[in-house]
């Protein structure tokens, strides 16, 4: 009886969340958009060359827009994600402009993605005229620079006429949040 309610469970995230992995707590699976998976030890952490990364929907409230970060697994194989992806602004040269991310929220829990499937990240990007100018020194900037999570090999996302702080902010607020992966 118990395999039955965890299958019509299963059936039932699967139909909600269109292929995106779901982490079940407490039954050891992952509901993904092609099946229910058990995790395995030897699942291996998504490396960034067997990652897409694009923006997803963006949101907004007074003085910070918000961009899903997504990240599908493109590899031959399922992988895990957890926790945050490491997120800075990058210039024209591909140079860190500013302070990286500040983490905001839990870590979350453990995602298997099989391939085709993705999690995604909210990333906050503060507007910048909100700062001091002298503390924020704002400078153009062409992307960002997302890590994914437990990953050292960057990935990068062009943004257009946006701007961060080049100066330190950290004690009004941060011009980059990013918060744990998530199904």
């Amino acid at each position: 009886m118990r395999k039955f309610v965890a299958a019509v469970a299963a059936g039932a995230a699967l139909l909600s969340t269109g292929g995106t992995a779901v982490a079940t707590p407490g039954t050891g699976q992952q509901v993904t958009g092609q099946r229910v998976t058990q995790q395995r030890a030897e699942t291996t952490t998504c490396r960034s060359a067997d990652l897409d990364v694009r923006f997803g929907r963006v949101s907004g409230t007074a003085g910070t827009t918000y961009r899903e970060v997504v990240l599908t697994n493109r590899g031959p194989v399922a992988c895990v994600l957890r926790g945050f992806p490491g997120v800075s602004y990058v210039d024209a040269a591909g140079n860190q402009v500013g302070a990286a991310a500040v983490r905001v929220g839990e870590r979350g829990p453990l995602l298997t993605l099989p391939h085709g499937a993705a999690a995604t990240s909210d990333v906050g990007f503060a507007a910048v005229d909100n700062f001091d100018p002298a503390d924020c020194r704002k400078t153009p900037v062409r992307g960002i620079r997302v890590h994914p999570p437990d990953e050292t090999a960057p990935r990068h996302l062009p943004l257009v006429d946006a701007y961060g702080c080049a100066g330190d902010v950290g004690g009004f607020g941060a011009h980059l949040t990013v918060a744990s992966v998530r199904s």
